[in-house]
């Protein structure tokens, strides 16, 4: 189960995070996150930014139902 501590901590945030700064690192990580991705060819590290890009997008849909975003 996702907490609000651990959603900051996968986006490296503070409790004070504003919203427009949870979207803008969201975004960023999931352009990180898939550029890594689409430039690797050893299988290990595909599927661990895969898994990287599933949790931020828990993430993300956690603070929408939290109306924070």
């Amino acid at each position: 189960m996702i907490t609000e501590e651990s959603a900051l901590k996968v986006l490296q945030l503070d409790g004070s995070a504003t919203a427009e700064e949870i979207v803008a690192r969201y975004e960023s990580l999931k352009d990180q996150y898939k550029k890594i991705k689409n430039e690797t060819d050893d299988l290990k590290t595909l599927l661990a930014y895969q898994l990287k890009q599933i949790e931020l997008d828990d993430v993300y849909i956690y603070f929408r139902k939290k109306q924070r975003i």
